[in-house]
């Protein structure tokens, strides 16, 4: 395989990485956005406070109709992020592969590697722009006895109100870029700066100044080149950020707190996490690729 073909193949990776990765972020944010719009509506104290819903048959089946709808439009809109992240996956597994075979010549083998690294920016973008996790708290079908006793003309109340579908105590999702946002909007500085740096910019700074010493291997001696490339390492902690977040999902999906919890993975994270692998893989690589190098020099 020539130069010319890495850059062939390399183009048509970016051109259909822009093009499903934008489909599939403004899907997944459609999606969120109407999960949202969703469970607003669905909100206890929406419920709650409307009389109508505590009388039998308040609604008229009106609120069936619009949850029905609403679930509709959302599954549909989650197919398209699935359809739409699937060929994205197969787009990253066909170029990860080329790259397997182009980087078997040991003269190609620091191209190779930029587009290893290539592929992890793909991933990395789409990572931290689509949400990562959603959880919720709600209770399906929830009845409230109302009994009511009074001495007037003996009047008594006894029944159950039945408050059909579900009702939404708590509904959040977020990308990574608006975890961050809100952390610093809300003050939690410390948390929120933490992530920005440690898990975003120096995982992102080491990776951009990774590709550029290999397309001009003389940078590589400069020494803002060197410290990115060589020492931000043990200061990233994407892999941690992605440990932490796991860790919430399980925890939150396995609550006892008397009402349903239920928490997703999205998209967002397998590609965050994507990212962190391919980001060590060419970490590992270039590391002995280095080493190769230098016993050549000293022989």
């Amino acid at each position: 395989m020539t130069r010319k073909t890495f850059w062939l193949a390399s183009v048509l990776f970016l051109a259909a990485a822009l093009f499903l990765g934008v489909q599939l972020i403004q899907t997944a944010y459609t999606y969120k956005t109407e999960k949202e719009t969703f469970a607003n509506a669905q909100n206890y104290e929406n419920r709650l406070l409307d009389f109508d819903q505590w009388l039998p048959d308040g609604d008229n089946g009106e609120r069936k109709e619009m949850e029905r709808v609403a679930k509709n439009k959302m599954l549909d809109l989650q197919m398209t992020a699935d359809r739409y992240s699937g060929f994205m996956i197969s787009a990253i597994v066909l170029y990860l592969a080329f790259l397997f075979f182009y980087g078997r010549n040991k003269e190609e083998r620091p191209t190779a590697l930029g587009g290893l690294l290539l592929a992890a920016l793909v991933c990395l973008s789409i990572g931290l722009f689509t949400p990562i996790l959603e959880i919720a708290a709600f209770e399906r079908d929830l009845s409230i006895p109302v009994k009511v006793k009074t001495e007037f003309l003996s009047l008594d109340i006894d029944y159950t109100a039945k408050f059909e579908g579900e009702m939404y105590f708590y509904y959040q999702s977020k990308s990574i870029v608006e975890l961050i946002g809100l952390l610093l909007r809300q003050g939690n500085w410390i948390v929120g700066i933490s992530i920005l740096v440690f898990s975003l910019l120096f995982p992102l700074g080491k990776t951009l100044f990774t590709i550029l010493a290999l397309l001009k291997p003389r940078l590589i001696d400069k020494p803002l080149f060197s410290f990115f490339i060589f020492k931000t390492s043990k200061w990233s902690m994407a892999d941690v950020f992605v440990a932490a977040i796991f860790l919430s999902f399980l925890a939150f999906n396995n609550m006892q707190t008397g009402i349903q919890t239920d928490s997703n993975i999205l998209w967002g994270l397998y590609y965050f996490l994507a990212y962190c692998l391919l980001a060590i893989l060419s970490a590992v690589l270039l590391q002995r690729q280095q080493q190769q190098q230098s016993l050549r020099e000293v022989v």
